[in-house]
């Protein structure tokens, strides 16, 4: 014999020994649970691993430090309450941290917890309460009304917060703790058989030493991340919660909601990253596919089937087959399934023992291989059934073997037949009494029985189980009706049978016999009982409604045949009137995938459209679905190979240390031929022409590079990574750091771009920042304006090739803000294009029509607000020699300073000449840093003056809403207005309490101010301050660009730009003076905001062009209870006060960098008095090098170097004010020196995205970077974002992004949180990928928001009959 088992004759022997490490108990006298918590959480903070995650909520992330915080401080709460020991807390949560705070909590006071699922009847929970002795219940406020009728004080944790939160967090003195040693852990309740169920006392004793045994002998790890979805009601879900935290594992609870199932199970599994999960086969069954990252599989709750255990069995996976009634503490025997072997429940766990009885005598043991009833002894085994000493005398018989190591000297009797093999394992045949399994929940039928003999008229019940179709098994009810009696409603007996009963309790079939057959003993005789036909509904019969199409056919048979009835009405509600479960809807999803040729629908398509016809109209036939045409991704080339893609990376850093190098020549000669006379006089004259020179020079070297290494850009394709593309990146770089650049938005801009080889037409405005890469692919007629942060590359790049293409522009037309050009597009004469728009490739504005929207399509919207004034050749001239002489004036004062400095300052013409170490004194780094730090602080402080001071001043001269002419002084004061106040102080006082008055002091109109912490994000900008008004109650979220002007080619107007009250802005908006948005509009993110029609309010804005939407979203609203006036006020305060010390930190921060640039700076001079010049090169290089490493350091620090979480939070949660600390430290701008290059991906990878080999990024932007997957060879083009967190009307989210391999996200494409994108998916120019969404392999989104592109973008004119009248052409 194996296992243990030993086969001597003696009664003592007939007993099976435990398997495993040691027999002896794992429990010393007096301790409790919780400690073992205690004691892991101590473990882990003395092994260096405080960072652990004890849980992964969809929603919250905790250290096992954290959460023991958490429940000292509830547990100190309880106690305030006067809970101690003995006392029993019933706790009803429907999230998972509360819960596990909660559990922790009560024991921690002494207490028993007696946990409740929110399923149940009101009628149930108000039982189990007043049967256990509860008396207190914990929960939540929208469980309230389910405990309104206990008789127990009833505590909602959420309302008393803040009171909790008063508590001291540290570890429970033993003057605070009273414990006994036989004292109770906890109470499950579990189906009876009088209509009632019984509750199962667990003593300490019996679960310490489960969850120490478990841990050692199943094999989870501290690395795991362990798949919590069971409810704490249900006894399994503590060998997932207990078992994994004794392990140091960290639990990843199921989202709130219904049950995961099928597709979505596997997809939560696949993305959480879960490795270890312990599960009901039923569970497991309806995964179609396997898990390559699940190492740990344990089954438990009902007989596995073997062809299970084949499909989920793997080499390298720990597979377990567990067995164990809640009466013997969760878990009593343990095997590892194999396909190769019989499936049985194993051998005993250590310190368990199992022995055979004889059913009829239960005094009795059976030898091996003889059928009887399993019973269990050891020190596993529970007190009993609370308040039923009968029934407890019943199930735990005394120990008349005298087993072993069995301290509570019984047997307990599990009512279920085995036998043990020749192998020594048990083998489970089945229940010996009416007791069932349904989907790993025990169920009494005879509970079910009771129930319905309640029902007035009813005479006789029987409930007993049936299977529709193989493997789904369903509860039926029998009946027959007093003599009295005509008939019962089936509503009726539904009604209280759902009122009485948890939904896996109520019968799926409800059938009316004549009479119940009745064997001769007087007992149903349940094997006679007829096949169920009446599946139960809860209206009235329907009538039958034929399917009228095909995919109504193919659905309604697919349902039926899952169902196991003859068929359904198209009109019948799945839930409501066919009595379906989610566990029968993840059937029929699986179905329709495997069965036919019908896309198989989600289960949130089912559940809301669940009938056979609201499906079958959202869910496409395969004959129906349209071809995409003209939209199919390119093809995705093979990676470049390593010495290519290294070689590529050296000559980009080689070509700019020479680019540096030789400009460095060029500035030490120029400084060095300064201070070359004796006289101060000729060194201010020699310093302007300084200045003068390396003007031109800088202007004309990229100029020069541009015709020299490119000659005229043609339309073509690049392959990334080539010769061709270092020539590409090379100038693009030059010409976009052209110091001309600086001036946009004047005459000399257009200039500059015809020297570029663009044909730009006479008296042409440009407002955007966005340099063309490809200039002579450009045409802008004559008289047409470009608005502010217009994207007109004349590239893009997409499946590992860059395109250049044309982008025509005709005469007087205009382009609105924030829009995209794309290539291949063209806008007519006098054509329009509005803001937050696209023009896609192929897209074609006929002349004078206006056009909006992404991608665009005509409209009757002017977006030519203002009227056009003269512009003399004169007036551009002079405005332009105006600009320059500045340029050149303040240049000339800088370098003169530079030069005197050292002349007036002996002690530093000393340091900053050869021969010298102070360097390396410390005395001397010491009065850097102070000076440094005086410096800093100084600035700041003038700074900020200037800001608040000068543009206040200069705004006194402004006309608002008067039309200008450009290019005069009215002109100029509002550019200097919008330059100097867009300084970046909103950087630094952004999400705080700090920014509004930051803001009103700045000029914006503000009051009354509604106060919330973050009412504005970080990143923000205007055009006059002094004409922004944002009402009251309303947030902002980053990137809002507020248009004060509106421009023509030839002339302007400042005007007030207003939002509402009570609105929230979403990330990226573009709102004009002309917004037609009022009060209490919710902004998402891109949304193009209204210019016409009539004011909206109360409503959401959506897409561009923009349509309404519900205002907000009603899950929202599960965090107003912050919002109190009292409990606001506390968390307010710890907002700020958390905020306050982020801008400390930021500063800090800033001040360690300019450390190290002043102290590189020295080391420098010192070098260059050695080695020369490239002492100088090479400080440069350092100085990069030093910064990359600070910031990315500073990064990674601010979120205790873990990656980040998803989250659904209030901005009221101690978390989100950390998560706005991490954005505070996040760099927004300083690794664009990266675009374009291999080092992009390295420092994406430092911060902590998961990102693939070759992938080419010219800018994307992606705030959380640990929440972002990103695969090979993708493609990021510049402006598009990878945005994982939305912030709406003070409610937090975020979750992952994951972007597959060969993916394209165009020009300023914007993908939002919890998208995946499967391999090969394009996202066009400018589309807005919504949360959640899935994007299909090799497949084309485009639009805001972004759908699935099935044929080209709108066009009223083919690329072949595009006008050639650009009548404006170049001057």
């Amino acid at each position: 014999m194996t296992a243990g088992y030993q086969a001597r004759p003696h009664a003592a022997n007939l007993a099976l020994g435990g398997t495993g490490p040691g027999q002896d108990v794992r429990w010393r006298p007096g301790e409790r649970l919780e400690q073992l918590f205690e004691q892991q959480r101590d473990r882990m903070r003395d092994a260096g691993l405080a960072h652990h995650l004890a849980v992964d909520a969809v929603d919250e992330a905790l250290t096992y430090q954290e959460l023991d915080a958490r429940a000292n401080r509830l547990a100190r709460y309880l106690l305030h309450l006067g809970v101690g020991r003995g006392d029993r807390v019933a706790l009803l949560v429907d999230r998972a941290v509360p819960a596990y705070t909660g559990m922790l909590a009560v024991l921690k006071a002494g207490a028993a917890y007696v946990p409740l699922d929110p399923g149940f009847p009101p009628d149930r929970i108000s039982y189990i309460v007043a049967d256990a002795g509860v008396g207190v219940v914990l929960t939540v406020e929208r469980l309230r009304e389910q405990v309104s009728d206990v008789g127990a004080r009833v505590v909602c944790v959420d309302s008393v917060s803040t009171e909790i939160e008063v508590y001291a967090s540290g570890r429970l003195g033993a003057d605070e703790r009273a414990t006994g040693e036989n004292d109770l852990a906890y109470i499950i309740y579990t189906s009876g058989s009088t209509g009632r169920p019984k509750g199962v006392a667990v003593e300490h004793a019996s679960i310490c030493n489960f969850v120490r045994v478990a841990a050692q002998v199943y094999g989870v790890e501290r690395q795991d991340r362990m798949y919590q979805g069971m409810t704490i009601a249900f006894d399994f879900s503590v060998e997932e919660i207990w078992v994994s935290w004794q392990a140091g594992a960290t639990l990843v609870p199921k989202p709130p909601g219904p049950s995961l199932l099928g597709p979505e199970l596997r997809e939560f599994l696949a993305e959480r990253r879960i490795s270890a999960m312990c599960c009901v086969p039923t569970l497991l069954a309806t995964l179609d596919e396997d898990l390559p990252g699940l190492r740990f599989l344990l089954v438990s709750g009902e007989a596995c089937p073997h062809d299970l255990i084949v499909r989920w069995h793997r080499e390298g996976r720990r597979f377990l087959n567990v067995y164990g009634p809640t009466e013997a503490t969760v878990t009593a025997t343990w095997t590892i399934a194999h396909p190769d072997r019989a499936v049985t429940i194993g051998t005993p766990l250590p310190t368990y023992s199992v022995v055979v009885l004889d059913p009829d005598d239960p005094q009795r043991a059976l030898p091996p291989g003889e059928v009887g009833e399993i019973g269990i002894a050891g020190i596993g085994l529970a007190r009993g059934y609370v308040g039923r000493d009968d029934l407890t005398a019943k199930a735990f018989v005394p120990d008349f073997l005298g087993i072993p190591r069995n301290p509570s000297g019984r047997i307990y009797r599990t009512g279920d037949l085995g036998r043990v093999n020749a192998d020594g394992e048990i083998e489970y045949l089945g229940r010996i009494d009416l007791q069932v399994k349904i989907r790993g929940y025990r169920i009494e039928l005879t509970e079910i029985e009771s129930v319905l003999m309640q029902v007035p008229g009813i005479a006789q019940a029987v409930v007993d189980t049936y299977e529709p179709v193989p493997g789904t098994v369903e509860l039926v009810g029998y009946y027959s009706l007093r003599r009295d009696t005509d008939e019962v409603d089936p509503a009726d007996v539904l009604a209280l049978l759902r009122d009485r009963l948890p939904p896996y309790m109520v019968p799926a079939y409800l059938e009316h016999l004549p009479v119940i057959p009745m064997t001769t003993s007087d007992k149903a005789d349940r094997k006679r009982l007829p096949p169920p036909t009446n599946r139960i509904a809860a209206g009235p019969e329907r009538e039958y409604r034929p399917p009228t199409t095909r995919t109504e056919e193919v659905l309604a048979a697919a349902l039926a045949r899952t169902l196991g009835v003859d068929r359904v009405s198209v009109d019948s509600n799945f839930f409501e009137d066919l009595g379906a479960n989610s566990l029968l809807m993840a059937q029929f999803s699986t179905r329709i995938r495997n069965e036919t040729d019908l896309q198989p629908p989600a289960m949130k398509d089912i559940y809301l459209n669940p009938t056979v016809a609201a499906l079958a109209a959202v869910l496409p036939a395969a004959s129906e679905r349209p071809e995409q045409v003209g939209t199919a991704p390119a093809e995705v080339g093979p990676l470049a190979g390593t010495t290519r893609y290294v070689l590529f990376g050296v000559a980009q850093l080689l070509i700019s240390l020479t680019t540096v190098h030789l400009g460095m020549l060029v500035l030490v000669a120029g400084l060095t031929w300064v201070t070359g006379p004796p006289t101060i006089a000729e060194w201010l004259v020699r310093s302007a022409v300084l200045v003068v020179a390396l003007l031109v020079l800088s202007v004309i070297v990229p100029m020069l590079a541009k015709w020299l290494l490119i000659g005229r850009w043609t339309p073509r394709e690049i392959p990334l990574w080539g010769l061709a593309h270092l020539r590409f990146w090379y100038v693009t770089a030059l010409v976009r750091i052209n110091p001309l650049v600086l001036f946009i938005g004047t005459p000399l801009y257009p200039l500059y771009l015809r020297a570029l080889g663009a044909r730009v037409g006479r008296g042409v405005a440009v407002f955007s920042r966005y340099v063309p890469a490809c200039p002579d692919l450009l045409t802008i007629g004559e008289g047409t304006v470009i608005r502010k942060d217009t994207w007109f590359t004349c590239h893009r790049a997409e499946a590992g090739r860059i395109r250049t293409g044309p982008v025509t522009v005709g005469r007087d037309a205009v382009i609105g803000e924030a829009s995209v050009l794309d290539i291949e597009t063209e806008v007519g004469d006098g054509g329009q294009l509005g803001h937050a728009s696209a023009l896609l490739a192929g897209q074609v504005i006929p002349p004078g029509e206006r056009w909006h929207g992404s991608p665009a399509e005509p409209t009757g919207t002017d977006f030519r607000a203002v009227e056009a004034r003269r512009v003399s050749g004169l007036r551009r001239f002079l405005y332009t020699l105006w600009l320059l002489t500045m340029v050149v004036l303040g240049g000339s004062v800088g370098v003169a300073v530079l030069v005197l400095l050292p002349v007036v300052v002996p002690p530093l013409a000393d340091l900053l000449g050869p021969g010298h170490h102070s360097i390396t004194d410390p005395t001397f780094c010491t009065v850097v840093g102070i000076v440094s730090i005086v410096l800093m602080v100084g600035g700041l402080m003038i700074g900020l003056a200037a800001v608040l001071t000068i543009p206040r001043l200069l705004n006194r001269f402004v006309r608002p809403d008067a039309v200008h002419p450009l290019y005069g002084v009215q002109y100029w004061l509002c550019q200097m207005i919008g330059l100097v106040t867009n300084a970046g102080f909103t950087r630094l006082l952004g999400d705080s309490a700090y920014v509004t008055g930051y803001l009103s002091a700045l000029g914006y109109q503000l009051k009354p101010v509604v106060q919330t912490g973050s009412n504005f994000g970080l990143i923000m900008k205007h055009e006059s301050p002094y004409l922004c008004t944002v009402g009251t109650g309303s947030m902002i979220s980053d990137g809002l660009s507020i248009s004060n002007i509106d421009y023509t080619s030839t002339s302007f107007r400042v005007r007030r730009a207003v939002i509402g009250e009570r609105s929230f802005l979403g990330n990226h908006v573009c709102y004009p003076a002309g917004s037609r948005a009022g009060n209490n509009c919710l902004i998402a993110t891109k949304a193009m905001v209204p210019v016409d029609g009539p004011v909206r309010t109360g409503v959401g804005l959506l897409g561009s062009p923009s349509f309404e939407i519900p205002r907000s979203v009603q899950r929202d609203s599960r965090f107003d209870h912050l919002t109190r006036p009292d409990v606001l006020r506390r968390r307010l305060a710890a907002k700020i006060r958390h905020n306050t010390v982020t801008i400390g930190i930021h500063l800090f921060v800033l001040w360690v960098m300019a450390l190290l640039w002043i102290v590189t700076a020295l080391a420098a001079l010192d070098l260059y008095h050695l080695v020369g010049t490239p002492g100088l090169t090479v400080a440069v290089l350092v100085i990069l090098a030093l910064t990359t490493a600070e910031l990315v350091f500073v990064e990674r620090a601010s979120t205790a170097f873990r990656r980040l979480q998803p989250q659904f939070c209030s901005i009221y949660d101690p978390y989100f004010w950390s998560h706005e600390r991490f954005w505070k430290l996040t760099t927004t701008s300083f690794f664009d020196i990266y675009n374009g290059t291999p080092l992009r991906g390295v420092i994406w990878r430092l911060l902590g995205a998961r990102m693939g080999r070759r992938v080419y990024d010219e800018g994307c932007s992606i705030p959380e970077k640990s929440l972002v997957t990103v695969g090979d060879g993708c493609t990021l083009n510049a402006g598009s974002a990878l945005w994982c967190h939305s912030l709406e009307d003070g409610t937090f989210k975020s979750d992952r992004i994951r972007v597959g391999r060969g993916c394209t996200l165009g020009v300023a494409a914007f993908v939002h949180y919890g998208v995946r994108m499967d391999d090969g998916a394009v996202v066009d120019a400018d589309a807005f990928v919504m949360k959640g969404e899935e994007l299909a392999p090799r497949t084309r989104w485009r639009g805001n928001p972004a759908a699935e592109a099935r044929s080209p973008a709108p066009s009223s004119a083919s690329a072949g009959q595009r006008s050639n009248g650009m009548n404006g052409g170049p001057a």
